[in-house]
């Protein structure tokens, strides 16, 4: 048995079919998956999770560099370059 049984050529797949493209096809008439899917979702349970990832928080962190600078000049307004390190 096929490692994917519902493979159908993207052209011919219809509302409720997974759309993710197989390994080593594209365009329209590449295959794709074609498993069926859930609450009008473009790809199957298994291939969502391959291309959904949770965000994850990121931290920002804010450095106020405007009140002095390199030269003492106070009109100083720093560049990203100055920000970033």
């Amino acid at each position: 048995m096929s490692a994917y049984s519902f493979k159908t050529r993207f052209a011919e797949t219809k509302k409720g079919q997974c759309m993710y493209f197989l390994p080593g096809q594209s365009g329209m008439y590449g295959f794709v998956c074609g498993a069926p899917t859930t609450n009008d979702k473009s790809y199957c349970d298994c291939h969502h999770k391959a291309t959904h990832q949770p965000v994850k928080k990121a931290k920002i962190s804010f450095f106020d560099l405007s009140a002095a600078s390199i030269d003492n000049d106070t009109d100083h307004e720093p560049d990203l370059t100055e920000v970033l390190q």
